[in-house]
């Protein structure tokens, strides 16, 4: 009993060894694809995040570049007929601009010149039209003026000459009708007679240079008189006023 305890001992421990090595390897095994499965799977996310990221940066690179590189050359095409549309329409609204600014500071010019070269020809050719004119006029006024002042200058001075003449002659001539009527009266009569004479002679009136007839008064009528001598006054046929001589 003893010696087959033993071995029946032997035995078991010999199958429990067994039994754990086989579960050893059973769980080796089993863990071993477990473990694959599982690093499969998680070496293949981190894989693909790794990847897919990487992927990502360098197509977003490539992608860009290449985008830029296209999108580059259809601006410049793009670049040049706007260039060209805006350079051509600039080109016609700067002719335009220009000649219409031109055209104004031209006409502004021209007319400022214009101005002044037709003002001075009009100015010499009014000043010699007028110098003209206003001569001929000035002659005729003056000629007018001056054949009027010289008229009336001419007219007062002969009148007056005309006067002294008149009344010297006059005064002469009634002297001598006065002697004569006196010589020819007898010495009674002289003495009535004569005192008419006398008077005749001697009574002083006045007169104008061209009036009609003799006054006493010398404002009779507001006029400008001369003093005379009844005789002359009567000599040279004036007759009395009917208002201061009565």
């Amino acid at each position: 009993m003893t010696e087959n305890g033993g071995n029946a001992s032997r035995i078991l421990s010999g199958v429990f060894a067994a039994l754990i090595i086989l579960g050893s390897a059973g769980g080796y095994i089993l863990g071993s694809r477990s473990g694959a499965t599982r690093g499969a799977a998680d070496g293949y996310e981190s894989g693909y995040a790794a990847g897919n990221a990487a992927g990502y940066a360098s197509g977003k690179a490539d992608g860009y570049q290449a985008g830029y590189d296209a999108g580059a050359a259809d601006a410049g095409g793009v670049y040049d007929t706007a260039y060209q549309a805006g350079s051509e329409a600039g080109y016609a609204s700067g002719e335009a601009a220009g000649y219409a600014n031109g055209e104004a500071a031209g006409y502004r010019q021209g007319y400022e010149i214009g101005y002044q070269e037709g003002a001075g020809v009009g100015y010499d050719n009014g000043y010699k039209a007028g110098q003209t004119d206003g001569g001929a006029e000035g002659y005729a006024n003056g000629e007018a003026a001056g054949y009027r002042q010289g008229y009336e200058t001419g007219y007062q001075e002969g009148a007056g000459v005309g006067y002294d003449n008149g009344y010297k002659a006059g005064q002469t001539s009634a002297q001598a009708s006065a002697s004569r009527a006196v010589s020819s009266t007898g010495s009674a009569s002289a003495t009535g007679d004569g005192s008419s004479a006398t008077k005749a002679v001697s009574r002083t009136v006045y007169v104008t240079k061209s009036g009609k007839r003799y006054h006493y008064d010398n404002h009779c009528n507001g006029g400008t008189y001369y003093e005379s001598t009844l005789a002359d006054a009567e000599a040279r046929g004036l007759t009395p006023c009917q208002k201061c001589v009565k």
